[in-house]
């Protein structure tokens, strides 16, 4: 496709913020996911008023980094990519050994997939 803008300044900056909004929306959107995933296979247990205080503040984090990825945050997002590198990494390494959390496999393609979408926002990959 030809890109017929007279303006190729302009057509950078709005690939980026739009990378950026993929990486945003993306990064809370499979962090549900992999909380809902990661619920369902944990054993029954009290839903107490600690266990509700964690997953309030899980969620409020998500929310705030959500927020400054939306920002544009360049460091935020290459921060956070080395961390799902590292956490995605760790996953496939361990379906590899014997007595892995059994949720692993369902959960390695949200890890890798924010990663991803991390790594465009933070270094222009395509």
């Amino acid at each position: 496709m030809e890109n017929n803008s007279e303006n190729p300044i302009l057509d950078d900056a709005s690939d980026h913020a739009r990378k950026f909004k993929q990486a945003g929306y993306g990064f809370l959107i499979l962090n549900l996911i992999y909380l809902g995933v990661a619920m369902v296979f944990i054993p029954p247990f009290n839903l107490g008023l600690s266990a509700l205080l964690s997953l309030l503040a899980f969620v409020l984090l998500l929310g705030v980094l959500t927020y400054y990825l939306l920002q544009q945050k360049k460091r935020l997002a290459q921060a956070l990519a080395i961390i799902y590198a590292a956490r995605s990494a760790y996953a496939a390494y361990s379906l590899t050994v014997a007595g892995t959390f059994e949720a692993v496999p369902f959960l390695l393609p949200c890890l890798l997939a924010t990663f991803y979408l991390l790594g465009r926002a933070g270094w222009d990959w395509p």
